[in-house]
């Protein structure tokens, strides 16, 4: 037998309950959260220890061109006064140093199919996306009190993403990266 709930689901159609692989539990998580037990969540980052004024950490992150999306938050910290900006359509004449993402279900072999590197070479940074403050005086931090919802970005697939974080002050040790399920469209 299976159990439908119709009428409560926002597209109206019948879905029945899933239930998670790993515990067998009726699936009631956030989907973020049951794509870890999945092993279909990944992170990555980059950090510095100590950053100059105006020096950077950059990230170039290419999706593949392929139905396997990548729901991306933004992940990023300092000890001081810092600037982290996400372009899209980020040209490059060369990738960087590799960073393999970490699968987040630490018993899943699944590895990402998003490309990550540190220092790449750019040549054009594309569209900004999304400018951060985060610091001590007069800069802004409130990255941990959104939603999920508020901050996720589906990135879109064949395309290059940089993240960049520049430092306002001296000795500043910064991190930038990102949190992303990989999840295939089915539409």
């Amino acid at each position: 037998m299976i159990l439908t709930l119709k009428g409560l689901i926002s597209d109206t159609v019948a879905r029945a309950l899933r239930l998670d692989s790993s515990t067998h539990a009726i699936n009631t998580t956030e989907n973020a959260h049951h794509e870890i037990h999945e092993g279909r969540h990944f992170k990555a980052d980059r950090q510095d220890t100590s950053l100059a004024t105006d020096e950077t950490i950059e990230l170039l992150l290419t999706t593949p061109d392929t139905t396997r999306w990548a729901h991306f938050l933004l992940t990023m910290q300092s000890t001081g006064e810092v600037v982290v900006e996400l372009y899209e359509g980020t040209t490059v004449s060369a990738e960087g140093t590799a960073i393999t993402p970490i699968n987040r279900n630490r018993n899943s072999a699944t590895a990402s199919v998003v490309v990550v590197t540190h220092t790449p070479t750019i040549t054009s940074d594309g569209t900004k996306l999304t400018e951060n403050w985060i610091g001590t005086t007069g800069f802004k931090e409130d990255i941990g009190d959104r939603t999920r919802g508020d901050n996720e970005i589906i990135l879109k697939q064949n395309t290059k993403y940089l993240i960049r974080l520049t430092a306002v002050g001296n000795g500043i040790k910064g991190a930038i990266g990102g949190d992303w399920y990989e999840h295939v469209d089915y539409n």
